[in-house]
């Protein structure tokens, strides 16, 4: 549908841009088809380039999708993002689109993120982070609605309709020429209006609309006043350009007199400068909503309102504001002035791809939230235009889905009254100590995971590990790794990767120092036993070469497989997430040195490694926000927080009916603040709750120092029972580090793979199992002047320790963190 009705800022703002890249000749002529709408010939220009810039590539991406080649414009935002230069917040947001519109939400929503993180008050931003928990909602149908393919469409495009009078007026590119005059872009004939009668719900013998309306080049959509004596409709800038050269969208009015539609009069805001067009009036003609792309928007296209003055003039024009328009195209809107509902489309705010329809009820002089009208009015395609009768029983919209007459349809719906279920209610607190400490001395025990990983379709070890000069090996020591910082580190526990990263050299410390001992290296790739191999000697090489090895003491084979492979759950970006997890170089040892306390035997753990320094966020500075019965009436939650300044972020979705946050998270540098914090509840129905409450929060500095232990244990993939192997060293060296009437606060954490609810379960699993061998160890003692904290954070992003971009950064995640503390 965009490829006909937005030829405005989106492509206009790429075709603007200028490069310092080198192009060819080639890529050039591509780039004046780009600026002509050409797409296809700017796309045949574009893959016959050998080498393309940053920017053609980009020009290529958009091309494709301007055309809905959107398994092509993915392929091309994947390239695309790879190259330097090709990594903007934009080209995130795009390729996350592109995906969307491909059906791959989980991929589209991991770049999304990506998107988040890079422009967090951007308003698509905003509303990912409040409504991507609705997804499973807005693809499942709740019956209100029932979709109908008009027999009247052709292979042209069919779109936008308007009621008027007891028929339908709708816009077209099909034409009766042998020889009709075609747009650059779709390669069809230009648009014109149709009427068309309406017969048991079908739309019969379309007809021209009236000669005096239709010109030469694009006309329509239109609307009408409820007496069908006056139109608006969007018609091509036909005489006067901008100076980007580009023709712009118009709006022109007509009325009805003695038998026929006057010579159309334009509207006082059309400008060569930019476009303004989707016109829709109210019942008396007086008001009109229209779209436009004009300086002082969000960005993209957004709607605005207008009204004519007791003259009949038209006064000032209003944007509708960030509640409806975001920095995306806000287009199509559709007043139903009975119900006070605007419908409208949207590419910036969250759906199921391409255009979505949204509806927002007009309270007093403002709208409420855009709700996504879900399936089946809106698909992975484009679906826009959606215009309802006044019973609000029957409408129309259009769209690009599969299974239409080939382009762009028109469908019409029926709307059914869902049975409305008792208002649903949760009770929300929230409970922030006022005494929350900035900084405390700590005691940790990192677990050294004895894998390294290896990049696709490389031996080499990859930069992301510390790699050592052999004149750098007499001053290395594993209790001081901050002075070997990695080159690469995109964790949020620096000191835990920090260590990680150091792992060979820890190994080639420890073997230096302990003669005696020897490894195994057993490479694993699915691409071969020798390509494990390989992988296993770059290792051996370097320990050998760098720190001394005996070669004889370390032992290399290569496999398929791992000797504890990762599980496969199904699902593509699972497999392919596992995979990465399964190509790597195991260290397998029966050495007493190089292994972890009461462990033997070759799959036995590496011995942890001890750093003392400062906690980066006091495991008590947690605000906990409860949500009492959610399990019973929501399928999620998130917090909307807003401080002093008005700035607002979001948290979550969660599941549980308990959630702590960080107090640093929420004051950041603030020492205190008072917040409005707002829980956003989603029924299952896909209704919002809303609970409102302040909150006031001081950071505490203690007088004196205190020292916290840190213990961590990783398990393997959906593992939950491994903590067998751990029971005595929970026993004889973590026990014994709680002091009388200590705290130990156990939180079990997950990677992203897998379903969320799932993950929730086995981190508090994790957490419980730890808690379990403890008590009992304790109890032992006779001792019960100990208090616990347990939770279960799954793979909640907001708190998990690390990210999870790399193999390594998923299998640490893989964790239960034990916190013990001194008696206050």
């Amino acid at each position: 549908m965009k490829k006909i009705v937005i030829p405005i800022l989106a492509i206009i703002v790429i075709c603007l841009n200028v490069t310092a890249q080198e192009k060819s000749n080639k890529e050039l002529k591509g780039d004046k088809f780009a600026f002509r709408y050409s797409y296809e010939k700017a796309i045949d220009s574009y893959t016959h380039t050998k080498i393309l810039s940053v920017e053609g590539q980009r020009k290529l991406a958009e091309a494709y999708y301007a055309l809905k080649q959107n398994i092509q414009s993915e392929e091309a935002y994947a390239k695309l993002i790879t190259m330097s230069g090709g990594n903007m917040p934009e080209d995130y947001y795009n390729y996350a689109m592109a995906l969307r519109s491909n059906g791959k939400y989980t991929e589209s929503g991991a770049w999304m993120e990506k998107f988040k993180q890079l422009k967090p008050e951007d308003l698509r931003a905003k509303d990912y982070a409040a409504n991507s928990a609705t997804l499973p909602n807005l693809l499942k149908s709740d019956g209100k609605y029932k979709v109908f393919h008009q027999n009247s469409n052709t292979n042209a495009y069919d779109f936008g309709t308007a009621y008027y009078k007891d028929k339908i007026v709708f816009s077209s590119s099909r034409s009766s020429k042998m020889f009709p005059k075609k747009y650059n872009m779709t390669g069809k004939p230009f648009l014109n209006l149709y009427v068309s009668e309406v017969k048991d719900g079908q739309m019969k013998s379309p007809e021209s609309f009236d000669k005096n309306i239709n010109g030469n080049m694009h006309d329509g959509p239109a609307c009408f006043s409820n007496d069908g004596n006056f139109m608006a409709f969007t018609r091509n800038n036909y005489h006067d350009k901008s100076d980007d050269r580009i023709v712009e969208l118009q709006i022109w009015f007509s009325n009805y007199i003695k038998g026929k539609w006057s010579n159309p009069e334009p509207f006082v805001l059309n400008k060569p400068e930019y476009s303004v067009g989707h016109p829709c009036l109210t019942a008396d003609g007086k008001t009109m909503y229209f779209t436009s792309n004009m300086p002082g928007g969000y960005g993209g296209t957004d709607i605005y309102r207008i009204t004519k003055d007791e003259k009949g003039e038209w006064g000032k024009s209003e944007n509708l504001g960030n509640k409806i328009n975001t920095e995306g195209d806000e287009m199509f809107p559709f007043f139903e002035e009975k119900s006070k509902q605007l419908y409208f489309s949207s590419n910036g705010r969250f759906g199921l791809g391409g255009l979505d329809i949204f509806v927002s009820r007009m309270n007093v002089n403002e709208f409420d939230n855009p709700k996504n009208a879900g399936t089946p009015l809106n698909t992975q395609y484009d679906d826009y235009a959606a215009i309802v009768n006044q019973t609000m029983s029957k409408g129309y919209f259009s769209s690009n889905r599969e299974g239409g007459s080939g382009n762009d349809d028109i469908y019409s719906f029926d709307i059914s009254k869902v049975k409305e279920a008792v208002p649903a209610d949760v009770l929300f607190s929230v409970n922030a100590p006022r005494n929350i400490p900035v900084e405390r001395r700590i005691r940790e025990t990192f677990p050294l995971r004895n894998y390294i990983f290896f990049t696709p379709a490389s031996t080499t070890i990859s930069n992301r590990y510390v790699l050592l000069k052999k004149e750098q090996v007499k001053e290395f020591k594993e209790d001081q790794l901050e002075v070997f910082s990695p080159k690469e580190n995109s964790g949020r526990s620096k000191r835990q990767l920090t260590v990680y990263y150091n792992v060979i050299n820890i190994l080639g410390d420890r073997m230096g120092k302990n003669t005696s001992s020897s490894v195994k290296l057993a490479g694993a790739s699915m691409e071969g036993i020798d390509d494990g191999l390989a992988m296993a000697e770059s290792v051996k090489k370097y320990l050998v070469e760098i720190f001394g090895i005996d070669a004889k003491r370390i032992i290399t084979e290569g496999r398929i497989k791992p000797r504890i492979p990762s599980e496969q759950p199904g699902g593509k970006l699972e497999l392919d997430l596992l995979r990465e997890g399964d190509r790597r170089v195991t260290i397998l040892s029966t050495s007493p040195a190089l292994l972890m306390e009461f462990q033997s035997g070759p799959d036995a753990p590496l011995k942890p490694v001890e750093i003392k320094g400062v906690e980066e966020a006091p495991v008590e500075s947690y605000v906990s926000f409860q949500v009492k019965d959610s399990n019973a009436t929501l399928s999620s939650w998130r917090l909307k927080i807003v401080d002093k300044n008005e700035k607002v972020r979001y948290f979550g979705p969660y599941v549980l009916e308990d959630v702590s946050i960080p107090g640093k998270v929420l004051l950041g540098t603030e020492s205190e603040g008072d917040y409005k914090v707002t829980m956003i509840g989603l029924t299952q129905k896909g209704d919002s709750i809303l609970k409102d409450t302040t909150v006031h929060m001081v950071l505490w500095t203690p007088s004196k120092a205190e020292e916290l232990t840190r213990f961590s244990i990783i398990y393997e993939f959906n593992n939950s029972k491994s903590i067998d192997i751990y029971d005595k060293y929970l026993t004889e060296i973590v026990c014994p580090k709680i002091p009388q009437g200590g705290t130990v606060i156990i939180h079990g954490y997950t990677d992203i793979i897998g379903l969320e609810g799932y993950n929730q379960k086995l981190s508090m699993a994790r957490a419980n199992d730890v808690k379990r061998i403890i008590d009992k160890a304790l109890a032992k003692k006779a001792r019960k002047d100990v208090k616990f904290e347990v939770r279960g954070f799954g793979e909640d992003t907001s708190l998990s320790p690390f990210e999870n971009t790399y193999p390594e950064e998923r299998f640490y995640n893989r964790t239960v963190i034990i916190d013990i503390l001194p008696a206050k």
